[in-house]
């Protein structure tokens, strides 16, 4: 696979929102300019700002910058996530710290992609995907543990300023599930687990009265006190996990293992209370500027 690391639109800003000048470089240490070029880019010419996105991947290697904004737009990211599923070249995982789902493909697994010009739409017999990519995404690649003998991650990230998901702090009844991918989803009750996190939440899907019932009496409660309470049924039950961001959802819906148990082979999902105990939104060693939530994360195989 070819990660693209420049558009036609060379205009996009190099800019993460982390300025600081390295005084033995003279580069800034966000996003790798020099001053001269900062301060003239929206004047510059489009061979000048190209000029200067082909000279930053060298001045990132010598300041040791592990985090770095791509070139970018909106129609890059989505022609990149379709290359991504279509080649079953990693993982998308969408989420927080213990509470993520992780889209993934078999290479003989089907696939149907659709890309309306603002979403990329994946869908397999087991998962599906949907990400809004326009020109609110930040794409980054993050260097990996291992340098050079490991590739990035990419990383698409909203602005913080540009969060809107709704966030609850108890178990909410959503009623159905009107955004749902697949169209069968649409007719089923959407429950927001409630982890009062604003760059993600955790949702249960379900058309099954009995679950139904046990959702709705959790209704107002902790996911802590829910999940003592439901945990095993929600186990035996295995809905559909629905994980959104501010950029999409993914949906997911294989048999959840039993506690002890191992992830199924493929996309699946993981609900880790310690995990999630951390209020970590993104794993150690995976660091973007404060000014960015990520959004949705490639993980190369």
């Amino acid at each position: 696979m070819t990660v693209m690391t420049k558009s036609p639109l060379a205009a996009v800003s190099p800019c993460v929102g982390i300025c600081r000048v390295d005084e033995a470089s003279g580069y800034c240490l966000g996003c790798a300019r020099t001053m001269d070029e900062i301060m003239t880019w929206r004047q510059a010419g489009e061979h000048q700002r190209q000029a200067v996105w082909d000279a930053l991947p060298g001045r990132f290697d010598a300041l040791g910058v592990t985090c770095r904004r791509l070139a970018w737009d909106g129609g890059d990211a989505r022609r990149f996530v379709a290359e991504t599923v279509t080649q079953a070249a990693g993982t998308w995982v969408l989420g927080l710290v213990g509470a993520v789902g992780e889209f993934m493909r078999d290479a003989e697994e089907t696939v149907e992609i659709a890309d309306d010009g603002d979403a990329i739409t994946a869908v397999t017999p087991r998962a599906a995907l949907r990400l809004h990519l326009d020109d609110r995404v930040r794409a980054l690649s993050v260097t990996a543990p291992g340098g050079a003998h490991r590739p990035d991650r990419i990383v698409f990230a909203l602005l913080r300023g540009k969060l809107c998901l709704p966030v609850a702090t108890a178990v909410t009844d959503c009623g159905m599930d009107a955004e749902a991918i697949d169209p069968a989803g649409r007719s089923a009750r959407l429950f927001d687990l409630g982890l009062g996190r604003q760059a993600a939440r955790f949702c249960v899907r379900t058309g099954d009265p009995t679950l139904i019932g046990m959702l709705e009496a959790q209704a107002g409660k902790t996911w802590q006190g829910a999940l003592r309470d439901i945990g095993p049924g929600l186990v035996a039950a295995s809905p559909v996990r629905v994980i959104e961001t501010g950029l999409g959802r993914t949906e997911i819906a294989t048999p959840i293992p039993p506690p002890g148990g191992t992830s199924p082979l493929g996309p699946h999902t993981h609900l880790l209370p310690d995990h999630i105990a951390t209020e970590r939104d993104l794993p150690v060693g995976l660091e973007v500027p404060s000014t960015y939530a990520a959004a949705a994360i490639f993980y190369p195989a």
